[in-house]
């Protein structure tokens, strides 16, 4: 997941307001897909035992709020707790786990759970904790292997549809033509493309292109869960479809217009709207206080198919634990209704219980179009070895606007290297 800061950025006018009501989508499974529980023994006592807790932080706003987590339950619970803020958070748990000296309770990336899962290093302990139908479904899809759902998500981020404002009402642009479907993004990013601006400025990688997958249908996987889908006509004609605005001229990628990602184009100004997460409002926040702007869901599909991306961390205990009964009372902890609001207020992440997310959202307007798309949200994948398989496709993706990639090759490429992941 992106690193995020707390956001300070309000709504900027009605206009541009987003709605949570109404959200549809079928990207995702359904709660009632959910796993059943798994039956797990739990070793160690609950009081007079100290955990490790390890994770990667944002900033001082989260490190603030993780030991304050941290020392609250400690002093509840009779127990304590030795909190390492990792520096490298993969590399230090690998370490961990190759040494036989793991962290009780640590953070774990979604992309990294088949990996953690087949080695056996986690505790299939989630349902300890809370009911699946609490988190939304696409969170507990992402932690869940082989229909085993083995931790409690932490938080999400998802991606939504970034806004310059004064460019927008500069363009001639209104709320009537708010980009809800391709036809409209389109029409939207020609008319913003003027004085050396460019209309969408979109990440070059998977994970943002995902994105106009599953609002055409499409999606990484089978519904089964069993294949990679990744060349399906959906996910192609999406993929044509980012072609032909980058051949246009109306689509960027950061590296055409100088930037690192979406969000410093959109900062900058030379994008008059972006697709990036949550995160971006933190940076906007800091780094470009004075650019108006406001965010919506993204577009739907030609046939009316909501879509977005989801990135997710959770919190992982180890199964070579051998406090893993406090462990998971900590997460309990760590996991509760008050608990996820003080994390949320604090450095901005969104709340992965469903009820506290639609509260979060109620309190704090900017983050509702973010919120909206966790209903339909498309999880990453985290088959082994897939960063590399991905990378080969991410090298591609700047050749859609030159015409030295084609959306069929890259597609095709993509679905035989990652399907030759899941061979024996």
């Amino acid at each position: 997941m992106k690193k995020r800061t707390r956001f300070g950025v309000a709504a900027l006018g009605a206009a541009l307001a987003v709605s949570l009501a109404g959200a549809t989508g079928g990207a995702i499974a359904s709660a009632s897909s959910a796993p059943k529980p798994t039956v797990v023994k739990l070793r160690g006592a609950t009081r007079g035992v100290t955990l490790t807790l390890m994770y990667g932080s944002s900033g001082p706003a989260e490190t603030a709020a993780v030991n304050a987590a941290a020392a609250a339950w400690s002093k509840s619970s009779g127990n304590k707790v030795n909190v390492i803020n990792a520096s490298n958070l993969n590399q230090q748990l690998d370490q961990g786990f190759a040494g036989g000296n793991p962290p009780d309770v640590f953070y774990l990336s979604s992309s990294l759970l088949e990996t953690f899962a087949k080695q056996g290093d986690l505790l299939p302990y989630a349902s300890k904790v809370a009911p699946a139908s609490v988190f939304y479904p696409a969170l507990v899809k992402a932690y869940t292997y082989n229909k085993t759902w083995y931790c409690v998500p932490k938080d999400f981020s998802n991606l939504a549809l970034e806004i310059n404002t004064t460019m927008w009402k500069a363009a001639g642009l209104t709320n009537a033509n708010l980009p809800t479907t391709w036809a409209k993004l389109r029409y939207a990013a020609k008319r913003l493309t003027r004085n050396g601006v460019v209309g969408l400025d979109v990440g070059n990688t998977l994970d943002r292109l995902g994105a106009f997958f599953a609002e055409n249908g499409g999606s990484y996987m089978n519904k089964a869960g069993t294949a990679f889908a990744f060349n399906s006509p959906q996910n192609i004609a999406a993929l044509k479809f980012v072609q032909s605005m980058a051949r246009q001229g109306i689509l960027k990628f950061p590296p055409q217009q100088s930037s690192g990602w979406a969000g410093e184009a959109f900062g900058l100004g030379k994008a008059a709207m972006a697709t990036e997460g949550n995160w971006i409002i933190g940076a906007m926040s800091s780094s470009y206080p004075k650019i108006k702007w406001e965010t919506v869901p993204l577009p739907a599909g030609p046939k009316g198919i909501k879509g977005t991306l989801t990135f997710t961390n959770c919190w992982g205990i180890a199964a070579q634990s051998a406090h893993s009964a406090a462990a998971v009372n900590f997460v309990r902890f760590l996991s509760s209704i008050q608990q996820e609001m003080r994390f949320s207020n604090a450095f901005g992440v969104l709340p992965a219980r469903i009820a506290v997310a639609n509260d979060y959202a109620k309190e704090h307007p900017s983050v509702a179009a973010f919120v909206q798309g966790a209903k339909y949200a498309m999880p990453q994948v985290s088959t082994v070895g897939f960063p590399t398989v991905q990378a080969a496709f991410d090298n591609q993706i700047l050749g859609l606007a030159t015409g030295s990639s084609n959306p069929v090759t890259m597609l095709d490429q993509l679905q035989s290297n990652a399907q030759a992941l899941l061979r024996p």
